[in-house]
């Protein structure tokens, strides 16, 4: 698929998730943000395929987007969107204009 630009954005986020009857909260560190997902430093450990429910501030509101975890490489997590509003798309289109867009990254 279409791999959409991303941009160097940094922001604190949460990230919440259920593991059996636990409900977690995880405090995130957002290190760029795409309309196809996001790149995040966790502390703790997420499982690859894991689903979240991803907090991101954007421009002045949180955007509540389900996502799940599609690379993991020590404490940095990609996280994938798996489904997005046409207002949360928006809010992104709005919070990435200006920012600066990273080179793509080519995996293998």
């Amino acid at each position: 698929g279409r791999i959409a630009p991303r941009y160097a954005l940094e922001a604190r986020i949460k990230i919440r998730l259920q593991r059996g009857a636990e409900n977690l909260i995880l405090d995130g560190w957002a290190r760029d943000l795409s309309e196809s997902g996001m790149g995040a430093f966790v502390a703790q450990e997420l499982k690859l395929e894991e689903h979240v429910t991803m907090e991101i501030p954007l421009g002045g509101a949180t955007a509540t987007i389900p996502a799940k975890v599609a690379l993991s490489l020590g404490t940095q997590y990609g996280f994938q969107f798996t489904a997005l509003s046409t207002r949360q798309r928006q809010q992104i289109q709005s919070a990435v204009y200006g920012l600066a867009e990273l080179p793509p990254v080519h995996n293998r």
